[in-house]
């Protein structure tokens, strides 16, 4: 029996969360682990840029908190665009302004989200990145058409 709360089902899928702060991280792996995701989690954009750009670790999205030590998650996003154009990151961020959500969409990033992020908002968006769409094939109908009455009036 499928005990899971949500709909998501991300086995397979490696999910870095960027994150300088346990408690958040914790939430963040404890949303992850409902839906079968795999959890690596770095402290700081240093060690982010290092497994995304790294030739061993296959990571298909990553969670970016905006304020982190070394490299702060908008350069660290920077940096990760020049080598991955297509990895997710979504950003994450208790200040949510204008200027933080502007500095982290032009270093490249596809998504911001304020803290706190509730859960289905987080799973969503993630969604809309690892959740493959799927394509509808249209058959042609044909439609059968009367012709007009003439008017009497």
């Amino acid at each position: 029996m499928d005990t899971r709360i949500y709909p998501y089902n991300w086995k397979g899928k490696v999910i870095l969360v960027v994150e300088d702060d346990t408690p958040n991280y914790k939430y963040f792996e404890f949303l992850l682990k409902e839906v079968d995701a795999s959890v690596i989690w770095v402290k700081n954009g240093l060690d982010a840029i290092e497994i995304c750009c790294g030739e061993e670790q296959k990571v298909d999205l990553v969670l970016m908190d905006v304020l982190i030590p070394f490299v702060n998650g908008s350069d660290a996003t920077r940096e990760i665009r020049k080598y991955c154009k297509s990895l997710p990151v979504i950003a994450i961020s208790a200040y949510d302004t204008f200027d933080n959500r502007e500095r982290c969409f032009l270093a490249g990033c596809n998504e911001f989200l304020p803290k706190p992020v509730l859960p289905d908002k987080l799973l969503q968006t993630i969604a809309l990145y690892l959740e493959p769409v799927k394509k509808v094939k249209l058959e042609k109908v044909k439609v059968p058409v009367e012709k007009p009455k003439p008017f009497k009036g």
